[in-house]
């Protein structure tokens, strides 16, 4: 189901015994915007990382070679970085 809280109070108050899933997309786009989060907390800190604002977010397959070795900086120069985009791609490989 949608992550809308009406949904969710609807479908607990019909259906009280039944479990409930999320779809993929919703569950995506709140990884998707905790990692820009943290992008953002290490931007304000780090010049180097300006430019980067989608590099964190794309799919690795789809990153040129020169945003792939930037992400290969930045998950290793920016440790919290880094452990938010290894959550997002364990998600994803799920």
């Amino acid at each position: 189901m949608e992550l809308s809280p009406a949904f969710i109070v609807g479908a607990a108050e019909s259906f009280p015994e039944a479990q409930i899933t999320f779809e993929r997309f919703h569950v995506v786009k709140l990884l998707n915007e905790a990692m820009n989060r943290v992008r953002m907390i290490e931007r304000e800190a780090h010049d180097a990382l300006k430019g980067h604002q989608y590099t964190p977010l794309k799919k690795r397959m789809n990153l040129s070679d020169k945003q792939e070795q930037a992400l290969a900086e930045m998950i290793t120069l920016y440790p919290k970085l880094g452990e938010a985009y290894r959550l997002k791609v364990l998600f994803n490989d799920l």
